[in-house]
């Protein structure tokens, strides 16, 4: 019985090897193009690329030299410390306990001269209010609470109340359960001597690397697609925005914009009205913040069909007349390009991409995803270098070598919960989400 089933498995796959290597010699390298068409136009230029791009723009740098956003050497900043300016730290939260003490400790052993620290208590039902007012009590932070009745406002109304009582020329926005590399502040603020800067971006990697193989996997993701994707989008003039995490801001443009407004992707949506405001968007490899990431594939999955869905409403319902240089700059232009293509339209067509190449056989199917996934393998170590010679902490890179060859499943899985996430937002299925109170929907308006 064994015997039999052994010899049919040999026979169908002479016939599945006939059948491919047939396909191969008969089709031209026009057909190949598109059999693999996402391998081609969507993961080379989208994810390796800024990749081998930063690693040789580090290698190539001479030695002493530092680049765009990054500090200089001690000796070179008397003059920028001869004028620090005022910075106001906002850290908005709700239900913080578990992690306020630590973020205030890191900002408060930042050694910054001019720094003012204000957390906003979004309606918390834990101790949060209760932690952070025995640091205001001893005079190094100042903490608003939001008792309205109505309960918690959400973080772009969070925000804008610690930017009502904020006093610095720049302000910062942090989440509360984030900490701080010591010279965080300092990475922040230097940009802002170009006085078309308007927001800085912050460099978020992963603190609960260690907790299971899916946070292995995001530090990895975290480290490119913020550390390593934002010095290309630096290099390129197409850097569009600061994550929610770490972003500082010149307080004098969000007063004349408003603020931020009630959005999934406040953060994103806030530094696009800036950009139509003419100011520029910068990235400050060196201000290191270390945030938790989820550790469980459903809170995941929420997390980034939140973002996703955000992403698409903030970039292309709200603010999508900056696909046109003429609204921007030609590197703003580019950038939203790049999101538009790489972010909603190939994703998009990737299902009419799966059934048609089904439909033209399972062999030249089955061969295009085996000989994609090897190569994907064979890359997979890639990240890991382009890590190890840019990111300000290349000890990262130690013992991710198992999650690195996990990663292409990861983004093909991610793929399709973008999918999702777009095609319920074009359909406007469920357009309402808990990230933000009924409150904050009342004024959001509709795109």
């Amino acid at each position: 019985m064994i015997g039999e089933i052994l010899s049919a498995l040999a026979v169908g796959a002479d016939q599945w090897v006939d059948n491919w290597s047939g396909r191969l010699s008969q089709s031209g390298w026009a057909d190949w193009m598109l059999f693999f068409a996402p391998v081609l136009f969507l993961e080379v230029p989208q994810y390796y690329v800024p990749l081998v791009a930063t690693s040789w723009k580090k290698l190539s740098r001479k030695p002493g030299e530092t680049g765009a956003g990054e500090m200089a050497p001690r000796s070179n900043r008397a003059q920028f410390q001869r004028k620090w300016p005022s910075v106001s730290v906002v850290v908005a939260g709700r239900n913080e306990a578990e992690s306020i003490e630590a973020c205030i400790r890191s900002l408060v052993d930042q050694g910054y001269p001019n720094l003012e620290i204000i957390v906003v208590d979004d309606h918390s039902e834990d101790e949060t209010y209760a932690i952070a007012k025995r640091y205001a009590r001893k005079g190094v932070i100042r903490v608003i609470r939001n008792n309205e009745e109505i309960g918690r406002s959400g973080r772009p109304t969070a925000s804008n109340l610690g930017m009502r009582f904020a006093n610095g020329d720049i302000l910062v926005s942090l989440d509360a359960d984030t900490t701080f590399d010591k010279g965080l502040i300092e990475a922040l603020v230097r940009p802002f001597d170009d006085p078309q800067i308007g927001i800085v971006a912050g460099n978020v990697l992963v603190r609960n690397r260690e907790k299971n193989l899916l946070t292995r996997i995001q530090t990895i993701e975290y480290a490119v697609s913020i550390d390593l994707h934002k010095r290309w989008s630096r290099m390129t003039g197409s850097t569009l925005q600061a994550s929610g995490a770490i972003g500082a801001f010149r307080r004098s443009a969000l007063l004349d914009i408003g603020g931020w407004d009630p959005e999934l992707a406040e953060d994103g949506d806030i530094c696009l009205r800036l950009v139509k405001a003419g100011w520029r968007v910068t990235f400050a490899p060196e201000a290191v913040a270390l945030t938790d990431v989820p550790d469980s594939w459903k809170v995941i999955i929420k997390q980034r069909n939140r973002w996703d869905r955000g992403g698409y409403r903030a970039y292309f319902a709200k603010h999508g007349r900056l696909l046109r240089p003429s609204k921007s700059t030609a590197g703003y232009a580019y950038g939203m390009w790049g999101e538009l293509v790489f972010s909603t339209i190939l994703p998009l067509m990737y299902p009419f991409y799966v059934v048609w190449l089904l439909a033209q056989g399972f062999s030249l199917w089955s061969f295009v995803v085996l000989t994609s996934t090897a190569l994907y393998l064979l890359l997979a170590p890639l990240p890991l270098v382009a890590i190890a010679i840019v990111s300000t902490r290349t000890k990262d890179v130690i013992g991710l070598l198992g999650a690195a060859f996990v990663m292409p499943f990861y983004r093909a899985l991610m793929r399709w919960v973008k999918i999702r996430a777009l095609l319920r937002e074009i359909f406007r299925t469920k357009y309402e989400d808990s990230f933000l109170p009924n409150s904050a929907w009342n004024n959001a308006p509709r795109y």
